[in-house]
């Protein structure tokens, strides 16, 4: 006797009709390996600037204004990873092995795509994007080239996204990391050589981390295609169909909000540094080393995300909406102790690490300022980091936006502008942070709380 066969396109093919609850998931196993993962990413971001900062100030605002716009575009392949992460953990959770391949196909074209179009766009926008941060002549002039020679590379940025993106909703968060730090330790030593030259290499300046950077993401995306293809990953390329309407529809839903709140997110943070721009060379440059420095702690916010974001999806793709819940609030807990503590430690001790990256005492000053004044938000963060996985984990990447528009409005335009029009110092406009973060944290609590997001990624059914 026969049984008819879901169709393997179908978003709703499982393994088995009634799969089984997802293996316990561990926090620290899936947090700590996306910690120790970004804490070393932004150990190469402090390291590109520690090996620029060489060549003067100038050299290392040119590098913080063109990272700044490459870190807006790269959230755009982002954008399209959040419904990477969410539909790949739901089909974890549910067994549904298959549907998990076929998410990740599709989230490659659709991020190839993408960057394909930005490698053009950019090349004609580069130039006023940076100016916006009020760089002038040579100065422009380099770090729009450095913009232009980066965004090649984001094709094989996009690759290691997806595939970092799905192996962590699959409960994997240990074989990005160290593939990616074959990619740091190559960035690192290939920028020291290529901004001043060895032997036959020529010395290329700030080009030279640029070319660093993009061949380390060539490197990690060609090491991560290989070891798919070769099947040695936990999620395995089979030979099926992906282009599905209503699996790519799924897909759009969940990325467009992500891509909206990521546009809000960047708007803020660029709207944010023109601001310190009209203080002058030093404050922007100042507010750029500062927030590399604080990375180190917000980076351990975003672990909590991810892990979180893995056990809200999971959870509810095995039918488990309750332990979803219980899940993220024990992750907040633990979050909220962490940051509050790492925060405390950078505050305190924010003059001695400012002075490792820069010389110059007025910027050391600025730096030392806003070092303690985000110090103080960590806590906060932790709340939207932790509470704001689950939502994305969940599907809710709606929420997200809207919490992130909230907080820019009413945080950082808002006060800032206030602040600016009565010529209040550079010290104030730092200070508008921390209304950003109090209004995110209270608006994540409120809407969690009210639980809509457990029935998000069947639209709200």
């Amino acid at each position: 006797m026969s049984t008819q066969q879901p169709s393997p396109d179908s978003p709703d093919n499982a393994t088995s009709a009634a799969p089984a609850a997802p293996l316990k998931l561990s926090l620290f196993k899936l947090a700590g390996p996306t910690i120790v993962g970004n804490l070393l990413l932004s150990m190469v971001h402090l390291a590109a600037i520690k090996i620029v900062a060489e060549l003067g100030a100038e050299a290392v605002a040119a590098v913080i204004a063109a990272d700044r716009i490459y870190m807006a575009i790269q959230l755009i392949i982002f954008s399209i990873t959040a419904g990477t992460t969410a539909m790949v953990a739901f089909a974890w959770g549910s067994r549904n092995v298959a549907e998990a391949d076929r998410v990740v196909k599709m989230s490659a074209v659709f991020t190839l795509g993408a960057s394909l179009v930005l490698c053009v766009l950019i090349q004609w926008l580069a130039t006023p994007m940076v100016a916006i941060f009020g760089l002038r002549g040579d100065l422009l002039v380099e770090a729009a080239f450095y913009l232009k020679l980066l965004i090649y590379f984001n094709v094989f940025f996009s690759f290691l996204a997806v595939m970092s993106a799905a192996l962590r909703a699959a409960g994997d968060a240990l074989t990005p990391v160290w593939i990616a730090a074959i990619g740091n330790v190559i960035n690192i030593l290939l920028a020291y050589l290529l901004v001043y030259g060895f032997g036959p290499l020529p010395a290329l300046g700030i080009q030279g981390a640029a070319y660093a950077a993009g061949i380390s993401y060539l490197v990690v995306s060609v090491i991560f295609f290989m070891m798919w293809r070769a099947r040695r990953l936990m999620l395995k390329p089979e030979k099926q169909i992906f282009m599905q309407r209503d699996r790519a529809r799924r897909l759009i839903r969940i990325a467009v909000p992500a891509g909206i709140e990521q546009s809000i997110f960047n708007v803020s943070i660029i709207g944010f540094m023109w601001v310190v721009s009209l203080y002058g060379t030093e404050a922007f440059t100042a507010y750029g080393i500062g927030v590399n420095i604080l990375s180190i702690s917000i980076v351990i916010g975003m672990g909590f995300a991810i892990a979180t974001a893995t056990m809200a999806g999971q959870n509810l793709g095995a039918g488990q909406p309750d332990e979803a819940e219980r899940a993220a609030w024990r992750n907040l807990k633990i979050a909220f102790c962490t940051m509050a503590v790492l925060g405390l430690l950078i505050g305190v001790n924010a003059r001695l690490i400012g002075s490792f990256f820069i010389s110059d005492a007025l910027v050391l000053d600025y730096l030392v300022a806003l070092t303690i004044m985000v110090a103080i938000v960590q806590p906060m963060m932790s709340i939207e980091f932790t509470l704001g996985g689950a939502l994305r984990g969940a599907g809710d990447t709606k929420s997200p936006a809207r919490i992130t528009l909230a907080g820019f409005l009413f945080g950082r335009v808002m006060l800032t502008a206030v602040f600016y029009y009565l010529e209040l110092g550079i010290y104030w406009v730092y200070g508008a942070l921390i209304a950003d973060y109090v209004i995110k944290a209270a608006m994540y609590f409120y809407i969690f709380r009210k639980g809509r997001w457990k029935t998000a990624y069947s639209g709200g059914r």
